[in-house]
């Protein structure tokens, strides 16, 4: 039997985590491990869900839906960090998940799912930029990293919003790139009717152009208002989610600063973006980890444990909830399908015998 290549780069991580266990001394992360407070930690799994809530709630503020509540955007999600954590490609497949379900569900255009993901993700790299800047603004001002670490988190903090600022910029001027955009389609219907004669890239154009213009009217409906709203929001889950690194410090007895906790916890979250291949980035993302807190002087043994348990949190945990609702969501498919069919077969034999 073949052997896939998620399985390969499963195979992959697990030797990776194996080797970061043996250089990180196994024996003393399981002894660190073991002085956990475990009522302390188990907080962390609160926070979790509460920063998966408000990811939600930035991207709720964004729908133009009534037909769209909460909850549905909460199983949408969730389902989307499914496929992100199985299918590692930059988020790219979570966002298909959740444009894909959002059309099913809410029952909107594509083009207006699309444009509340895409502004969802500028948003989410602009407040990146923010929290991590404010991380590096007050670890200079406490002089508690080196300069290096300093320097470095500064420099990908204004990388970020510069392109993220960009990116808003361009959204939300997209109409200026609709000749562009025309023109690209025409190219493409000319290649297709090359293979196929009969083909209309005229038909093709129309129909792209509707859905771009569709698109361009949901980014500009958007008020002000909304984009601070979700800005917030979306700033307020980047301060939440280092508590869970900072929670696990403080149950193994060993509290360390949060500014400290902060910038790692934020820009470690960019690993998580590289598209290797890896699911979970299962290795990759323990010894990125790792690494940045041992950058800011943390023993080892005690830097390994906190994101070990962190990782616990942020990707088992997420792991097992998010696999969870996609199965919910396959049986809910399945279920629909079934009636379809039954409608479909009910309908044609009325038919029948209305004909008899």
């Amino acid at each position: 039997m073949p052997i896939s290549l998620t399985n390969v780069m499963l195979i992959v991580g697990a030797i990776i985590f194996i080797i970061y266990l043996y250089f990180a001394d196994v024996n003393e992360i399981a002894a660190t491990i073991l002085s956990l407070d475990l009522k302390i930690a188990l907080t962390a799994i609160f926070i979790d869900l509460t920063c998966i809530g408000l990811f939600v709630l930035g991207w709720y503020v964004l729908l133009k839906n009534p037909g769209m509540s909460y909850k549905d955007c909460f199983e949408i999600v969730l389902v989307s960090i499914f496929g992100d954590l199985m299918i590692p490609t930059a988020s790219i497949s979570g966002e298909f998940f959740r444009v894909s379900l959002a059309v099913k569900r809410g029952k909107i255009q594509v083009s207006e799912a699309t444009a509340s993901v895409l502004l969802h993700r500028i948003l989410l790299a602009l407040t990146f930029g923010v929290v991590l800047l404010i991380s590096v603004f007050n670890l200079a001002g406490h002089q508690v990293a080196p300069v290096a670490e300093i320097y470095a988190l500064g420099a990908v903090a204004i990388l970020d919003l510069v392109l993220g600022i960009t990116a808003m910029y361009m959204a939300l001027r997209a109409n200026l790139f609709e000749r562009n955009v025309e023109k690209l389609v025409l190219k493409i219907g000319g290649l297709l009717r090359r293979f196929r004669p009969n083909y209309d890239p005229d038909r093709l154009r129309v129909s792209v152009l509707e859905g771009f213009r569709t698109f361009v009217q949901a980014i500009k409906s958007v008020k002000t208002s909304t984009f601070v709203i979700s800005f917030l929001v979306l700033t307020a889950r980047w301060f939440l989610i280092a508590m869970i690194p900072y929670i696990m410090f403080i149950s193994l007895g060993r509290p360390v600063s949060y500014w400290v906790v902060l910038g790692v916890a934020v820009f470690v979250s960019m690993v998580q973006m590289i598209p290797i291949g890896i699911p979970g980035m299962v290795g990759v993302m323990e010894v990125s980890m790792t690494a940045f807190f041992m950058g800011f002087g943390i023993p080892p043994a005690l830097a390994a444990s906190a994101t070990i348990l962190t990782r616990l949190v942020i990707f088992w945990f997420e792991l097992v909830i998010s696999a969870f609702a996609a199965s919910l969501q396959g049986v809910r498919g399945l279920r629909m399908s079934y009636k379809m069919r039954n409608n479909s077969g009910n309908s044609v034999q009325s038919q029948n015998s209305e004909i008899v």
